[in-house]
């Protein structure tokens, strides 16, 4: 347990030393292929267990929203190829076909676009949506699920959807070709050994391309419980890796199971391109990485404003290099397999040959030992990371950005008076 606390405290620190300013957005600049990242906040109702940035949905909202976005995207200075395209939220399935082939028109004319993915709420999900979806291009769908079990997932503020609905839309999407990974967890409010037992069984039976089992993360604002620990939440994900892999699944990382037929390339894994890449971040509270700066943009009506006025501000920090070696660090072990052409320093080098010495990892994978090593490293990076919306203490001026909402907030009052 040393080796584990000390890493998880020097990433700690070392992620701590990020500093945000509000200031000026820097233009995107990249100089080999780039991953884009479009974030849809709105939400129906917000699960506790979730801890990104989302709004209710509104209608008048999302369609200012979506002009919003496809405005972004034609002023952007960026171009040449992507790599991946990725719609995360919130739930970008609260966007309809015509929304979606806007903004993948926008993207079109400034860039090659391949590689596109989407994360979809399953209860809103129909076959329609699935056809339309194929039809303007995208090539991998996420699935939400997390659990099979109407009492756990009603404990999170989510709607659930039957076994029968999830079966029929997943086949319905591999028949089109889409490559479709789902999402499970583990330790969501009032779930049990056997009922996560069930929900294994369940998603065995259905057999999606990818199957993506998180542990639940105490993060960011989320109010929710666990219903148990991180130790015994790794125990509940090997005993499920033992299931899936006699079941013809592969273990692609400490948290991924695959269909053998699944190619490298097509393994849907946002976690992992984020966490190496360079990408471009669009909309509210969307994410990049770029040119020597980690950027994150304002909230929806901040963000609304600057597009619509042309004076996008955004959380700006520079990158450093300790925290790219650490970020380079948490993906070389997430992948159970130790080669990289990544030059790391001296001290985690160092490192590196300490956790051999002490058996978690042989031959260049890891061990048992060091598979739970990855899970606490990986939990333990998303955990830590700083996220300026949700923890101001990151941003030297967060009063200039409070003001500005403020004065939004008052010119909207005022508007809406005057009408």
């Amino acid at each position: 347990m040393f080796l584990i606390d000390y890493s998880k405290k020097m990433m700690t620190k070392t992620f701590r030393k990020t500093v945000y300013k509000f200031t000026e957005t820097p233009p995107p600049v990249f100089a080999n292929r780039f991953g884009v990242y479009l974030h849809v906040p709105f939400c129906h109702t917000k699960c506790t267990f979730c801890p990104f940035y989302k709004e209710l949905y509104n209608d008048e909202l999302k369609d200012r929203y979506v002009k919003a976005m496809v405005k972004e995207i034609s002023n952007t200075t960026i171009q040449g190829e992507s790599e991946w395209i990725y719609f995360g939220g919130g739930t970008p399935n609260t966007l309809n076909i015509e929304d979606l082939g806007a903004i993948l028109r926008a993207l079109e004319e400034k860039m090659t676009i391949s590689n596109i993915g989407i994360e979809l709420l399953p209860s809103l999900v129909t076959k329609d949506y699935l056809d339309g979806l194929r039809e303007i291009g995208f090539s991998k769908i996420s699935i939400g699920i997390e659990t099979f079990q109407e009492e756990s997932i009603k404990k999170t503020g989510r709607r659930g959807s039957t076994y029968q609905h999830i079966s029929e839309i997943i086949h319905h999407a591999q028949k089109m070709g889409l490559h479709v990974a789902v999402d499970l967890m583990i330790g969501l409010p009032g779930q049990t050994a056997e009922t996560f037992d069930d929900d294994i069984e369940k998603i065995i039976q259905i057999r999606p391309d990818q199957i993506t089992i998180y542990p639940y993360m105490v993060i960011r604002n989320v109010s929710a419980v666990p219903s148990c620990s991180t130790a015994e939440q790794f125990v509940h994900i090997e005993r499920a890796a033992e299931h899936l892999e006699t079941s013809g699944y592969e273990r692609k990382s400490v948290w991924i199971f695959v269909l053998p037929n699944t190619e490298d390339q097509d393994v849907y894994d946002s976690s992992k391109d984020e966490l190496i890449s360079d990408y471009c971040g669009f909309g509210p509270a969307s994410f990049s990485t770029y040119a020597g700066y980690k950027v994150v943009k304002p909230e929806l009506d901040v963000w609304l404003e600057g597009i619509e006025s042309g004076n996008l501000q955004s959380f700006v920090a520079p990158k450093t290099k300790s925290t790219d070696d650490w970020r380079w660090f948490a993906n070389r072990i997430y992948d159970l397999k130790l080669e990289t052409s990544y030059k790391f320093p001296m001290y985690i080098r160092f490192f590196d040959f300490i956790l051999r010495l002490s058996g978690y990892h042989k031959d260049g994978y890891l061990t048992e030992k060091g598979r739970y090593f990855s899970h606490e490293i990986t939990k333990a990076v998303v955990e830590s990371l700083p996220f300026p919306l949700q923890d101001p203490s990151c941003v030297e001026n967060f009063h200039e950005y409070l003001e500005l909402k403020k004065e939004i907030t008052e010119s909207e009052r005022i508007s809406i008076f005057t009408k």
